[in-house]
């Protein structure tokens, strides 16, 4: 075993995972101070002190992050993938430290945001020390940035499992055993050093709940409620960005107001206040009024949008598993011999993949934070469908994170935009095409003709029928057949791009297919030659257009 092997899967992996580990300790440490900071201020002795103090609090923080910071938008784990894929790494220490203050002072003093972001920067921009200090290659720096984020949030959440899944579908969107063992080793070392320091505990408890059969009929139609939830919190906080730049010169009142929406909030339904996981396992044990829970659910929803809207530092990872909770259970509450709890654990799943987009993950940590093993297929189920609604409404976002690995930003609009007036014509090249019946000399004079390792195959009428690559070519050892045509070896219903194309299509050609040129047709469905992808990606790389990662 060579050294650098040894360094890889392990010695750096246990590194990370001390300072991801660490990183999570001192979060909760953190917060635990502030919060009995609140304490210690909350004169009134009662919730309806945040009426006064959110109001305030809002400003100030609005106030310390454009004063201080020169970006002053919130972090997200989208950004911090982006980082790591597209910049590896450079982040801010100025805006990561900071966020750990403003995120644990808004935390403690009861602001329903979550814990995910401020913590993962945190993993990420310690880890980012360590390996400028180590001069770790190039090549391996988005692996061990990724290990450092997940095992920030595999300590925080307890949950390596999750940890790991969370690195490879959200920060790396790739799998293979290079990166996996050091994922594994830096959420293990994390979760063990969390595990002696803070416990062994789950974020909030939830009994054995008994699964039947005829949950799974219900679930298609939860999956649209959740969906509808989704919707609405990604397309607020869009809209919220909008806001504060078109009303940027009364933002300060905007967030005033929204500090003091917030009180109120808390004060009439304390449980949204803070991350809230008490309040989730008190739904699962003793249980709300089915009105109540509407009412909870619907103060955190507007709570989160308020808070994160307005600019404040924070997560959306446990506010998304609390909505996720409170909507699920007064779901479930709708019909009768329906254990509510049940679509109350689903919905936690469903949400934070509609928020998140990211489905495997979601359902993953839900059923390792509560052990609730024997949901996972109506939990997996579900969230799968709330993502794939999402889709729908969200152009792209199949594709996200492997095209964040490529360079390709689809939140960009100035980027979509660009694809949607692009004149995809001036891509196109002549390539001739094979006819169906051609023997193999014929293909072989044409490949040999052409820069190309892949020829369209057409019918007679020249309507596309199949592709054949340099790779189809040796299936032709496989047949044994002494006289093999194009329609014996071709890849048939090819993937191809029509002449109405769309920032669809050419997402899904950049995302799954690994070529450089792709069949170009008609409406009708006739060949017209095939697009380089390569000269398109260069045009795109080239094109100025606004852009910036906070």
């Amino acid at each position: 075993m060579k050294l650098e092997e040894i360094l890889h899967f392990f010695i750096i992996p246990v590194i990370i995972g001390i300072v991801g580990g660490t990183s999570a300790y001192i979060f909760r440490y953190l917060i635990k101070i502030f919060s009995n900071l609140y304490n210690s201020v909350n004169i009134l002795h009662s919730g309806y002190f945040s009426i006064f103090f959110m109001p305030i609090f809002f400003y100030v923080s609005h106030i310390t992050i454009k004063k201080f910071l020169k970006e002053h938008s919130n972090i997200t784990i989208d950004e911090i993938a982006k980082k790591i894929s597209l910049m590896v790494g450079k982040f801010s220490f100025i805006k990561g430290f900071l966020a750990l203050i403003l995120t644990s002072l808004s935390i403690g003093f009861g602001v329903p945001v979550g814990r995910e972001s401020p913590i993962a920067k945190l993993g990420g921009l310690l880890t980012e020390v360590f390996i400028k200090l180590a001069k770790i290659p190039r090549i391996n720096i988005p692996i061990y940035l990724s290990a450092g984020v997940s095992s920030a949030l595999s300590a925080t959440f307890n949950a390596p499992v999750a940890g790991i899944f969370f690195g490879l579908e959200i920060i790396l969107g790739k799998v293979n055993t290079y990166i996996v063992i050091p994922l594994i080793i830096s959420s293990s070392v994390a979760t063990l050093i969390a595990r002696e320091f803070i416990g062994y505990y789950t974020a909030f408890y939830v009994p054995h709940l008994n699964y039947s059969e005829k949950y799974l009929f219900l679930v298609p139609i939860g999956a649209v409620f959740f969906s509808f939830i989704s919707l609405l919190i990604n397309a607020s906080l869009r809209l919220s960005r909008k806001l504060k730049v078109k009303y940027r010169h009364n933002w300060e009142k905007i967030v005033l107001f929204s500090g003091l929406l917030v009180g109120l909030i808390i004060a009439f339904l304390p449980e949204t206040k803070g991350v809230g996981y008490d309040y989730i396992t008190h739904l699962f044990v003793n249980s709300y009024s089915i009105s109540y829970t509407f009412a909870v659910m619907t103060g955190k929803l507007i709570g989160v949008i308020l808070s994160l809207g307005s600019g404040l530092f924070g997560g959306l990872m446990s506010p998304s598993i609390f909505i996720g909770a409170f909507g699920g259970y007064w779901f479930g509450s709708l019909f009768s011999d329906i254990d509510p709890r049940v679509f109350a654990l689903i919905g936690t799943a469903s949400i934070l993949a509609g928020t998140s987009k990211a489905p495997m993950r979601s359902s993953i940590i839900i059923i390792e934070l509560t052990h609730s093993y024997q949901l996972l297929i109506p939990i997996l189920f579900s969230a799968a469908i709330t993502s794939f609604i999402l889709s729908k409404f969200e152009p792209g976002s199949y594709f996200k994170r492997t095209l964040i690995q490529k360079g390709i930003d689809i939140d960009n609009e100035f980027l979509v935009e660009f694809i949607n007036n692009c004149d995809f014509s001036k891509f196109i090249e002549n390539i001739p095409p094979v006819k169906i019946n051609d023997n193999l000399s014929q293909i072989f004079k044409k490949f040999s003709k052409r820069k190309t390792n892949y020829i369209a195959v057409v019918d007679e009428e020249n309507k596309l029928v199949g592709v054949i690559s340099s790779r189809d070519i040796r299936k032709r050892w496989l047949l044994r057949k002494k006289e093999l045509k194009a329609k014996d070896i071709m890849s048939e219903k090819p993937f191809h791009i029509t002449e109405n194309i769309c920032s669809e299509d050419i997402f899904k050609a950049l995302s799954i297919l690994d070529v450089s040129h792709v069949p170009y047709t008609d409406s009708e469905g006739k060949y017209k030659g095939m697009l380089n992808l390569h000269k398109f990606l260069k045009e795109l790389s080239l094109a100025k257009m606004p852009y910036r990662i906070a």
